[in-house]
């Protein structure tokens, strides 16, 4: 099996790492290839050199270093994060690829329940208070509900590299946090979960396109995440926790804190493996490349 992975960025790269040990795996960066024009991907697609099963799409616009650059930058977020994908997905139609879009859980806000993959964002498009970026996440699912496509949600991404998108490298280095209860989704425990969903896929076993919430099982506090880092040895002695309240004084764009459902992977035996113990791996391996980031 041949799969296409579009953007080097944090989450790219990881599976392009991954995934490369099972499949025959090929990325490629904006600068490598302008899939953000159509005709110029779908000639790269339709080469006899280049025929893939799947691609997936992990390119997107999330601001640096967060999501407040999205609040300034809104034509660009937009571009990137709505046209761009949906114009990939219309591109691999056209062509005969399956298109698996890595999405985001950041649509929904609040703790009234374990958001299911049918519920209505309450962060998104049609929120006042939603970041632009979120609003962007919410109409880019919108558009792309009804083609074929898979849309993978994920949420807080964190992995075993200091990479400075991993929500625990930037736990690490803030010294203001709030202590809200999130879903989280380990990178490598993505892939595995991507790795599985093929292998189902190639056998004919039938999972339907549409929306995935991928994230690990038995969300966690931010406090549950500071303690483990500090017995680690790789704590922060600066934390201050703040309320929400204190941090929107600060910031341009409100926050998305809120609980994934997984009952849907669980109930395709897909399910990633529990928070605490991904964190606690993750963590183990960042402590021991220490002095190599």
């Amino acid at each position: 099996m041949r799969i296409l992975i579009l953007g080097k960025g944090y989450v790219g790269t990881t599976m392009s790492r991954k995934l490369g040990s099972a499949y025959d795996v090929t990325i490629l960066s904006k600068s490598d290839l302008d899939y953000t024009n159509r005709a110029k991907l779908f000639m790269y697609l339709t080469k006899q050199d280049n025929r893939y099963s799947y691609v997936i799409n992990t390119c997107g616009y999330t601001g640096r270093p967060n999501v407040d650059a999205c609040e300034d930058n809104k034509e660009d977020t937009w571009y990137y994060n709505v046209n761009v994908p949906i114009n990939i997905q219309k591109t691999c139609k056209d062509v005969g690829v399956k298109l698996i879009h890595i999405s985001s859980g950041c649509i929904y806000d609040g703790y009234e329940k374990d958001f299911e993959e049918t519920d209505e964002p309450n962060f998104g498009l049609l929120t006042a208070t939603s970041s632009w970026y979120s609003k962007t996440k919410h109409a880019c699912e919108m558009t792309m509900m009804d083609r074929d496509v898979y849309i993978f949600r994920i949420r807080m991404p964190f992995c075993s590299t200091w990479s400075e998108r991993n929500i625990l490298t930037k736990l690490i280095k803030y010294n203001n946090v709030i202590d809200c209860k999130n879903s989280l989704t380990n990178l490598e425990d993505l892939c595995g979960f991507i790795l599985y969903f093929l292998a189902d896929l190639e056998t004919d076993k039938d999972h339907p396109y549409g929306i995935y919430n991928v994230v690990n099982p038995e969300p966690v506090y931010t406090s549950e995440i500071t303690e483990l880092l500090t017995n680690y040895g790789l704590g922060n002695d600066s934390w201050n926790k703040i309320s929400l309240e204190e941090l929107y004084k600060t910031t341009k764009a409100h926050r998305s804190n809120c609980v994934l459902s997984d009952k849907k992977i669980h109930s395709l035996d897909l399910s990633l493996p529990n928070t605490i113990r991904s964190l606690k791996r993750c963590i183990s391996e960042m402590r021991d490349t220490v002095d190599l980031k």
